[in-house]
């Protein structure tokens, strides 16, 4: 399965759901043997326990019956030996039919693991299907651990697009984008990594096999079915089956696997009763990362609504510290318009322009909370979990999702002052007592003039950005004059900062540039740089042991044409100065579901990646799969959780502390360098005892 190295124990294995899932999956291997005329084809029987796995676009037992016949038997003259003796074969008696039930049974017992799992080199073919569908959807949705995919699968009776269909009746995947497309990248990529962790002896040539079934599955689903379960095949059949899956694929609209899953998830043979409600109420942490990436989404296009220049030279500060996306208006202009007061209102001491914002993860996860604490402020009753639910199922509408929670019966409170107070702190607004009379008293007055003027979603030219400023220059909010200063240290750490990121912002626009230059001599076209959204230089391997480089950085930024129409890129550069390795871009949309990068996941950075398979990394999961990447799944998750989670002071906050307005941040800023101090002089102290004693304490390994 996807998160386990080759030669390791995979966690597929922990805990009672593995157990009770392959009782299922033996239970479809029985079925299809029972389907398979073993007696007249014998040859099937070493091809369904070399191939046969229960995954694919259609039940389990189709899917066994499928992946057998599309595996070609790699010796044909053992498959002509079988053809002769067929002819030759006798009439069937009563005896032979003993003798093919014995013989079924015998196959069977060869698919069964007896006493607990078997070494990973001597998987049956029902483990390795278990693999692979963990594998399968552990690959394809975001933030899903194994435990979780594990659930799913034995609530889904092992019956993969069931429990897909599952997953995303759980995540409230409403939009028609964010749902399983067969055709989709994603769905490919996840194929493939289940048919490599199913150690299948062919991969190509099952997933060629797996999209043919696509395009006849409704004839093979109708042939193999039967009133009481699946029919006994004829040679005929098997025959006719097996032209059908070796024919080029041809999908039809028609032929929609997912159309088919809606039976069997209601069908009281299969007993699937699975639905959103059976779903544990942990699964929190994987719905905050759902947040976190529709949260994104929101905030590219907030960015593409500012004037670059504009964005680059005045509010980049304003997004990055006060930016947050909750308010009276829908998500976007909740961005623009606080990111524009918090400007207005409280303007740096000393502007400083900006090619980079390396990331804005920060300010998206304090949205997040802000959004959370909004919504459970109207109701006692609103869990964490419940909360965000609704937030998903409105795509970040917060007073649309309380209307959600009033429909279902909460009792709802007009929260509107409550709400934006418990808003701000849970985002740790930078003042958010002049947030809440802003946002309750001063924006009123101009409220339908500023929804007018965002209701576009083209790029707000500079004058409609100096207007919305006017409109909410208010006299009634107050600055915040600190009351403590910087310590020497902290003033240093922070010169340090942001030296660093000035050095990281020049590498990264040289490179940027020659990418796009390099566009647009293949293209014939013109564009204008504007800011680099989002960077991660932790892309490949390690260049050294004791060099913390790495081979490449992703990157996503902003270009512009004469007409003023901007594009998001996606950049890949080497990170090497000297490095041949020519920088290239791609235009990207939206946050896509159907592209994933697993060194940026595995950095909690979500850049939005091209479709075109031509960028370090894009075939990342497959080597997750062979066990061949340094990290596993498992570590991706993890830290995904980690990061999405972890609030306090970031790099950006040091670059854009601001000592007229920010007492609180000088405040943490102090206190984290102190701390930090005395732990380096503790720890210099102990190594001085140490050594003093003759003792030499062990030192902790780099290769952690």
């Amino acid at each position: 399965m996807a998160d386990r190295r080759r030669g390791e124990s995979p966690d597929t294995w922990d805990g009672t759901w593995a157990g009770e899932i392959l009782d299922i999956i033996y239970g479809h291997y029985k079925e299809a043997l029972d389907a398979l005329p073993l007696e007249d084809t014998p040859a099937l029987a070493p091809r369904l326990l070399a191939a046969g796995v229960c995954f694919g676009f259609a039940d389990p037992v189709t899917n066994i019956i499928a992946n057998t016949l599309s595996f070609r038997d790699p010796d044909p003259d053992g498959g002509a030996k079988n053809r002769k003796r067929k002819r030759k074969r006798k009439p069937k008696t009563a005896n032979s039919t003993v003798e093919a039930a014995r013989s079924r049974e015998e196959i069977l017992s060869k698919i069964v693991a007896d006493g607990g799992p078997s070494p990973p080199e001597a998987r049956t073919v029902a483990e390795r299907s278990l693999e692979g569908l963990v594998s399968f959807l552990t690959t394809y949705f975001r933030y899903l651990s194994n435990w979780d995919a594990l659930r799913y699968l034995s609530l889904a009776r092992a019956d993969l697009l069931v429990a897909v269909s599952l997953i995303q009746k759980d995540r409230c995947y409403r939009r028609r984008k964010d749902r399983l497309r067969i055709c989709s990248p994603a769905v490919k990529t996840a194929l493939k990594c289940a048919a490599l962790s199913a150690r299948q002896p062919n991969s190509d040539g099952f997933l060629d096999g797996c999209f043919a079934l696509v395009s006849h599955i409704n004839m093979i689903t109708r042939n193999l079915s039967a009133d009481q379960g699946f029919c006994r095949l004829t040679v005929q059949d098997i025959a006719l089956l097996s032209r059908l899956l070796a024919k080029p694929v041809k999908l039809k609209k028609s032929d929609k696997p997912m159309d088919l899953v809606a039976k069997r998830f209601h069908d009281p043979e299969q007993e699937i009763t699975a639905s959103i409600e059976d779903v544990p109420g942990h699964l929190t942490e994987s719905l905050r990362g759902l947040l976190m990436d529709r949260i994104k989404e929101h905030y590219l296009k907030a960015v593409s609504r500012f004037p670059m220049k504009d964005l680059q030279t005045h509010h980049h500060r304003g997004l990055v510290k006060a930016g947050f996306c909750f308010g009276p208006f829908d998500p976007v202009s909740n961005i623009i318009v606080n990111t524009v007061w918090y400007d207005t209102a409280f303007p740096a001491s000393e502007e400083f322009e900006v090619d980079m914002i390396s990331t804005l993860r920060n300010v998206e996860s304090r949205s997040v909370n802000g959004l959370m604490a909004l919504v459970r402020s109207c109701s006692p009753v609103i869990s964490e979990r419940k909360a965000m639910v609704y937030l998903l199922e409105s795509n970040l509408d917060v007073w649309e999702a309380i209307q959600m929670a009033k429909s279902e019966g909460c009792d709802v409170s007009v929260c509107y002052g409550n709400g934006y107070k418990a808003a701000a702190k849970a985002a740790y607004h930078p003042i958010p007592e002049a947030y809440c009379e802003f946002v309750m008293q001063s924006l009123s007055a101009v409220t339908s003039t500023v929804r007018s003027l965002l209701q576009a979603s083209h790029m707000l030219p500079p004058s409609e950005i100096l207007r919305l400023s006017t409109l909410l220059s208010f006299p009634s909010v107050e600055s915040l004059e600190p009351t403590i200063q910087l310590t020497q240290d902290a003033l240093n750490q922070i010169r340090k900062y942001k030296e660093d990121f000035l050095t990281q912002q020049s590498f990264a626009h040289r490179k940027v540039e020659v990418a796009l230059r390099n566009y647009e001599q293949s293209k014939g076209c013109s564009y204008d740089l504007g800011v680099i959204c989002g960077v991660n230089d932790s892309v490949g391997k390690e260049l050294g042991i004791f060099d913390t480089k790495f081979e490449y950085t992703h990157a996503n930024f902003w270009a512009s044409q004469d007409d003023g129409t901007t594009t998001l890129f996606f950049a890949e550069f080497s990170n090497d100065e000297d490095s041949n390795y020519e920088p290239f871009c791609y235009p990207v949309c939206g946050l896509p579901m159907e592209v994933r990068c697993c060194y940026c996941e595995y950095q909690g950075i979500r850049i939005v990646h091209p479709v075109e398979n031509c960028w370090e990394g894009a075939s990342g999961f497959e080597k997750i799969a062979c066990g061949e990447q340094h990290f596993t799944h498992a570590e991706i998750v993890s830290r995904a959780e980690l990061i999405d989670n972890r609030l306090g002071i970031f790099a950006q906050d040091y670059i854009y502390l601001d000592p007229a307005h920010d007492a609180k941040l000088i405040q943490s800023v102090n206190n984290a360098e102190r701390v930090m101090k005395l732990d380096i002089n503790a720890e210099m102290r102990r190594m001085k005892s140490a050594l003093a004693a003759g003792h030499y304490p062990q030192q902790p390994s780099i290769l952690v």
